[in-house]
């Protein structure tokens, strides 16, 4: 198993990790509720079970892998300096991914000021269609003609067709980390795969991609 991103806390001792392990079985609610008690090791479990889909999230708003770890660490030092002012009968993962988000969004706004996702640089690779300009250009230049659409696209539909399309998330999935009902998730998704198809077709024109998506 690969070691964590990051830690937040030292490493524990052995008699530490015996108690760590009893708490192995424990909702995020009663670890939290064990930091707030002064149980930093109890904080650091939650930093594992989150922190690979905190960085996944993160990354499908601002595009890169190294930001994104940026964020999500910036994120869980948050959660743990307003531990006192968490309402313990919220669901933590809702409250984390609410910071989570708009820590990403902020990230965005300030490194690219008044141009949503302009910085995004999306690592993926999109199949383009069996023929065509776009079918024949190389895996970089159709990555980048990806990212030049996603780019233009309003950040709550962007978030949600890489959760989706390129993370293959579930509706629920993505309902959790974004704050929404997999019925709204269904929704943007839908809207968001229509907003890059007129986006594609306005950048390339209609018969050089508009299979894509």
């Amino acid at each position: 198993m690969a070691a964590p991103a990051f830690r937040l806390v030292p490493p524990a001792a052995e008699e530490t990790q015996t108690a760590q392990g009893a708490w192995d079985n424990l909702s995020d609610e009663e670890l939290f509720a064990l930091t707030c008690e002064g149980e930093r090791d109890a904080f650091q479990l939650l930093v594992e079970r989150y922190e690979g889909k905190a960085i996944h999230t993160a990354r499908s708003i601002v595009g890169s892998y190294e930001t994104a770890r940026e964020v999500a660490q910036d994120a869980f030092l948050k959660v743990y300096a307003a531990r006192e002012r968490f309402d313990q009968k919220r669901k933590f993962s809702t409250w984390f991914y609410r910071i989570l988000r708009n820590q990403a969004v902020d990230r965005v706004r300030r490194t690219a000021p008044g141009t949503p996702g302009g910085t995004v640089e999306l690592v993926g690779d999109w199949n383009a269609s069996d023929s065509g300009p776009v079918a024949t250009a190389s895996e970089t230049e159709r990555k980048s003609l990806v990212r030049r659409v996603l780019d233009a696209l309003p950040h709550q539909f962007r978030e949600v067709l890489i959760l989706r399309d390129l993370q293959s998330l579930s509706c629920a999935e993505i309902g959790e980390r974004v704050g929404a009902t997999p019925g709204t998730v269904r929704w943007r998704l839908h809207h968001a795969r229509k907003l890059f198809r007129d986006q594609w077709e306005r950048t390339l024109g209609r018969e050089e991609g508009g299979e894509v998506l």
